[in-house]
């Protein structure tokens, strides 16, 4: 076939695919349930989510629950009281959630969720997760951080993590990673680890009362911030505290998560070891059309996973794009 030829293929498959699925979504009401509405990954991911979903021709109406779960709960209740066609959740809690999950399941409303992970063994009250492999994604985190000492000459250290909100599946399975991965050096003691909730200035405060905390010990050696705001948060903390920030030897050596552009300006500054790619852009999309895909009568996996990668200052150019949200 020449190349004129498949190029009106592929024009034409352009232009059917799309009609089609107009037809198989369009005026399908979508609640689309949310944690936080002013964190940067929260509103990138409502952004893409918004963008596909209406070229798929979806009626969206968006919530959240600012990591209220009660509050999250009467929101599906109400979604289910509406008759939406569907309902996308980001679950404020994986353990209060499930007993609204089942009541939508009842009421025969198919819900989807999307990056916030769900408990264990609740498989059949939803259609499908959208997301990432949190425990990997500690995991990685975790591995970073164990290369970053070694190559500052270190042979183990004081470690403190500061996580997200510890109530959701985010947060605990990132631990459960880290944890797993830093225990292949029985040197590296991880003697702290703080819920900040996502938050900047929480995170702060917190990485300021941990430095404050170990100082008479020798000061930690490295610091989770388990978001790159929060990893950010911990970085200007050790500076009004002046302690040196950095991959040298003696110097505090931080990590984070969810690559922002925060976090890649101070993996290039050299402040900031790592981050670990979570691209909210590419998971409102991918939610998007998973939920397209439900209507269209697909067979859906029960996990639509990104993949992930570690971003050091080795790749970081690859990502900066992608990254900045």
């Amino acid at each position: 076939m020449t190349r004129s030829v498949l190029s009106l293929v592929a024009f034409a498959l352009l232009l059917i695919q799309p009609a089609q699925a107009e037809g198989e979504s369009k005026g399908k009401k979508i609640a689309f349930l949310q944690t936080l509405a002013t964190h940067p990954y929260v509103v990138a991911t409502t952004k893409a989510f918004r963008t596909r979903a209406e070229q798929h021709g979806m009626e969206i109406t968006f919530l959240t629950a600012m990591l209220d779960a009660a509050l999250q709960a009467q929101q599906i209740d109400d979604a289910i009281a509406r008759r939406f066609d569907l309902v996308v959740v980001v679950p404020t809690s994986e353990q209060a959630v499930v007993p609204a999950l089942a009541r939508a399941k009842a009421a025969g409303v198919p819900v989807i969720l999307v990056n916030n992970t769900p408990k264990d063994g609740t498989e059949d009250l939803y259609v499908t997760f959208v997301g990432q492999d949190q425990t990997e994604m500690g995991r990685l985190a975790g591995e970073s951080l164990l290369n970053a000492l070694k190559d500052s000459g270190r042979d183990g250290g004081k470690v403190a993590l500061i996580t997200g909100a510890l109530q959701q599946g985010i947060a605990p399975r990132r631990v459960a990673g880290f944890r797993e991965a830093v225990k292949k050096n029985p040197k590296v003691e991880i003697v702290a680890v703080e819920d900040a909730r996502w938050d900047t200035a929480v995170s702060e405060r917190t990485a300021g009362q941990l430095y404050a905390r170990f100082a008479a010990a020798g000061g930690l050696d490295a610091v989770y911030g388990m978001a790159d705001n929060q990893a950010v948060a911990a970085i200007r903390a050790a500076e009004a505290a002046n302690i040196s920030v950095g991959d040298k030897p003696k110097q505090l050596v931080v990590v984070g998560g969810n690559c922002l552009k925060e976090g890649m300006d101070n993996i290039k500054s050299g402040k900031m070891h790592s981050t670990i790619t979570q691209l909210p852009t590419e998971l409102g999309t991918l939610a998007a059309d998973v939920v397209n895909d439900h209507f269209a009568k697909k067979q859906l996996p029960k996990n639509v996973l990104q993949p992930l990668e570690t971003i050091t200052k080795a790749n970081v150019t690859k990502w900066e794009g992608p990254c900045t949200y």
